[in-house]
């Protein structure tokens, strides 16, 4: 089972979701042939997990699904084994949001009927009339009261994550530069070069004639490069690339900026030399070395607040993720697997 993370999805629309999403059941043979209504019923009754011995159901499942894909129709859109994994990751969202209800009420988490109430009346605003919210009440097998038990879950899902997570994590100024010293490498600027580029571009789908005429003039350009003509000059002139603007000055780049092959060639060159014509799917090219930058150590000035907020954001979450943790080991979770799939 593949791990989900918490509160992943706004408890708003999970709700709204609950009476607004339509509801199906899987695509066997002989759910094919029942009403729809039979089909959601069905769906609503087979437990496919318990958390603490809390059932959760197929149509939860599906419903969630549902509101993750965006896709109304979704099993002919995908394929199995994705679907599959989306049915997965939404049980286990579903399996970490009851034991953090659970975890809720025992840490004395309570919801007053007002607020309860204020947020019955703000789905209500998603409907167009009471009579269709209380009809998808019941196209969805609930009445107001299990509606309102799905409303106090949620708000007190909410209350324990303010509770336990609302208050963001501040890391001192020491602990930021004692990590950035015991990491140094990770921050370190790579080898740059700057680079200028003449291009003849070759449209696509061009005929061999086009190509010919293309390198033909690439090699009289180098040709006037060679006998000393300026590069900036002639890459206004000619080059078809947007850094002509500026002589065809690319700027800095590191590696990984450029087609492999004219980056091991920009590489391989000497500051002030220039390669020969290199073709690529775009045309044909003309560079030159202008600068080589040698790895540099960052300074812990420049990255410090960046840094600072990276990490404070990171040890939120590895708080999260602990305290699931705890939540998954001492709960016992059970997993139904329906008798035609293997486990």
């Amino acid at each position: 089972m593949k791990k989900g993370t918490l509160f992943v999805i706004p408890v708003f629309l999970s709700l709204l979701a609950v009476l607004s999403t339509p509801l199906y059941a899987e695509k066997t043979d002989s759910a094919s042939t029942q009403p729809e209504s039979v089909a959601a019923e069905d769906a609503s009754k087979k437990i496919v997990a318990t958390a603490n011995s809390a059932p959760i159901t197929l149509k939860q499942v599906q419903i969630r699904v549902q509101l993750v894909s965006r896709e109304s129709a979704y099993h002919t859109q995908i394929s199995d084994e994705k679907k599959q994994e989306m049915m997965e990751r939404a049980l286990d969202q579903l399996i970490i949001e009851e034991l953090a209800y659970q975890e809720a009420k025992k840490t004395g988490v309570t919801i007053s009927e007002k607020d309860i109430n204020n947020r019955l009346n703000e789905v209500k605003k998603g409907f167009p009339s009471e009579e269709l919210f209380n009809k998808s009440l019941a196209a969805n097998n609930l009445d107001l009261n299990k509606y309102k038990k799905l409303i106090e879950k949620e708000l007190s899902i909410k209350k324990i994550n303010e509770k336990l997570f609302g208050k963001p994590i501040t890391l001192s100024s020491k602990e930021v530069k004692d990590y950035f010293e015991k990491n140094r490498e990770k921050f370190k600027e790579p080898e740059k070069i700057r680079l200028r580029q003449i291009l003849i571009k070759i449209p696509a789908f061009a005929s061999k004639e086009e190509w010919e005429k293309g390198k033909n003039k690439a090699e009289e350009i180098l040709s006037e490069l060679k006998a000393g003509k300026d590069f900036a000059k002639l890459a206004k002139e000619f080059s078809s690339d947007p850094s002509r603007e500026k002589g065809g000055d690319m700027g800095f780049i590191h590696k990984g900026r450029l087609e492999p092959y004219v980056e091991d060639i920009a590489y391989s060159l000497k500051v002030g030399e220039i390669s020969d014509v290199l073709q690529t799917i775009y045309g044909y090219h003309i560079i030159k070395l202008e600068e080589r930058k040698p790895p540099q150590n960052t300074q812990f000035s420049k990255i410090k607040e960046k840094l600072k907020k990276d990490l404070e954001s990171v040890a939120m979450e590895e708080k999260k993720k602990d305290w699931i943790k705890g939540l998954r080991e001492k709960a016992e979770i059970k997993y139904y697997v329906p008798s035609d799939k293997k486990d």
